[in-house]
């Protein structure tokens, strides 16, 4: 309802590289930032030394009430730093940041006095894992599942993000005693970024089109959404997974554009689309959308799949 009204509003996505945290956090653009940086010193191929750096950031959240804007600051719970996991050629830091974020929001809870008027909690840990060779990889093993989360590497390059945003179950579990702080996890699922023609798309077609929305259960097949030649889908929440000959492949995430009318004949032959999580999709029709976008992204769609289906054959050549 306060989005509805106007009350709140939804951010929208942070850019693809090299997000300004700083200018972010004072637009009100994002609610929180959980920056995690670290190092490692390496002789002979071990590790022998190793630190980190950074921390949680707050922001903070502006209401509009009767033409006026209100501002709260967010309340940030302290950093939550494991001890780092050492190994001869590796280390791995985990750091949970978060806190509550801005304006008290009035909700029912399950326990004394049964209602609650304070700000949810959002938060989220990182693990940046840095080995001896120069390598390193970095991931969100966990969130609250609102808002969405992104994460970047250390390039400022986006790499992740979070497959799933249920604004009501956050609103109304959204507890410090369901909380790290209490020692609870609560793992989400993340989704890789979608190549640029399609990212672009997905983000015009979100702020302009009008859409049905439709609901998939878990493991519910594209198919019964009736998708018909001409509409497309646009995944709003969720994790699907495109099956190549009945077994898991790929998966789909956020911003992800399923388009029935530019199938390629392998893709027809070959694939099938299953809701992995309980999904939503945005149904529109395709006159809304730029015929020549949807082309390149059905090429890069088509290519990704035959890269694919050519790997797997060279690998059944090596294996038989």
């Amino acid at each position: 309802m306060p989005f509805g009204l106007g009350v709140a509003h939804y951010d929208h996505p942070p850019p693809d590289v090299s997000p300004d945290v700083n200018a972010l956090l004072a637009a009100d653009a994002i609610r929180f930032a959980n920056q995690l940086r670290a190092w490692i010193d390496v002789e002979d191929g071990q590790v022998r030394g190793h630190g980190m750096s950074g921390g949680g950031r707050l922001g903070s959240t502006t209401v509009r009430l009767m033409k006026r804007g209100l501002t709260f600051a967010g309340v940030g719970l302290p950093d939550l730093v494991a001890p780092p996991e050492v190994r001869e050629d590796r280390v791995s830091f985990r750091q949970t940041c978060g806190g509550h974020t801005g304006a008290p929001v009035p909700r029912s809870v399950p326990n004394p006095p049964y209602v609650r008027i304070s700000a949810p909690l959002a938060w989220s840990t990182v693990v940046l894992t840095l080995h001896s060779d120069g390598s390193s990889e970095s991931e969100i093993s966990d969130a609250s599942v609102f808002p969405r989360h992104f994460l970047y590497d250390s390039a400022g390059r986006l790499t992740q993000k979070t497959a799933l945003i249920r604004y009501k179950d956050w609103l109304h579990r959204s507890e410090q005693q369901q909380s790290p702080w209490a020692g609870v996890r609560q793992a989400v699922p993340t989704a890789g970024v979608k190549a640029e023609a399609e990212r672009s798309l997905a983000d015009s077609i979100l702020v302009s089109a009008r859409y049905d929305q439709y609901h998939m259960p878990p493991r519910a097949m594209l198919g019964s959404v009736g998708l018909r030649d001409d509409q497309l889908a646009v995944v709003l929440d969720g994790l699907l997974e495109v099956l190549i000959d009945d077994e898991p492949a790929v998966e789909l995430g956020p911003g992800a554009i399923l388009d029935p009318s530019q199938r390629s004949p392998e893709s027809k032959q070959h694939a099938k689309i299953r809701a992995q999580t309980a999904s939503r999709l945005g149904v529109m029709s395709r006159d809304q959308v730029d015929s020549d976008a949807l082309l390149e992204v059905a090429s890069e769609q088509a290519s990704a799949l035959r890269t694919f289906l050519q790997r797997r054959r060279v690998a059944e050549r090596r294996d038989g």
